[in-house]
């Protein structure tokens, strides 16, 4: 308790790299291929959440993802995922998330995980949404609406999968 109100205090006194303050050594050293250096840019411009960054997100995160680089490669997932500066690509945001698993990556290994799950209930999980698109024009229901329990727990981990990538890039 007291080492999470240390961290958070860490995080409130500590100034954060932001896009617009990215040091020219950083970019060096990421641009001659440094890992490190590449995913520090990938956080910062991923966390940055302002569109015109994405494409720099989108290029820093590659290159430190192809190098194996956890972290980098959940927020590259994440980006495909979302279609944060790309055409979204489910099937590439699996992918991603499942190398981030193997490496240990935490938030990535519950979406690997829970994806496994929905798609060994494959008829729990898609019967009752193709009912409800066959009940109502354009799949949407009227009135007010409980989600399906497998976009609740995609939507959750998500969420859980950024939260963990924001205190990675804080601490």
């Amino acid at each position: 308790m007291i080492q999470n109100a240390v961290r958070r205090l860490k995080t409130i006194f500590t100034p954060r790299l932001s896009a617009a303050n990215v040091s020219p050594r950083l970019l060096e050293l990421a641009t001659s291929g440094n890992l490190e250096a590449q995913a520090a840019l990938g956080d910062i411009y991923f966390n940055d959440g302002r569109a015109e960054n994405y494409a720099a997100s989108y290029h820093w995160n590659g290159q430190a993802a192809r190098q194996g680089h956890a972290a980098s490669q959940a927020r590259l997932a994440t980006i495909y995922h979302k279609g944060l500066g790309v055409e979204p690509d489910p099937q590439e945001a699996f992918r991603w998330w499942r190398s981030a698993a193997r490496k240990g990556h935490h938030g990535a290994r519950l979406i690997v995980d829970r994806r496994q799950r929905d798609d060994s209930s494959v008829e729990t999980s898609t019967a009752p949404a193709g009912f409800s698109a066959a009940l109502h024009p354009g799949g949407r229901r009227e009135g007010p609406t409980e989600e399906m329990p497998a976009e609740n727990l995609s939507k959750q981990v998500l969420e859980m999968a950024e939260d963990e990538q924001r205190d990675v890039g804080r601490s």
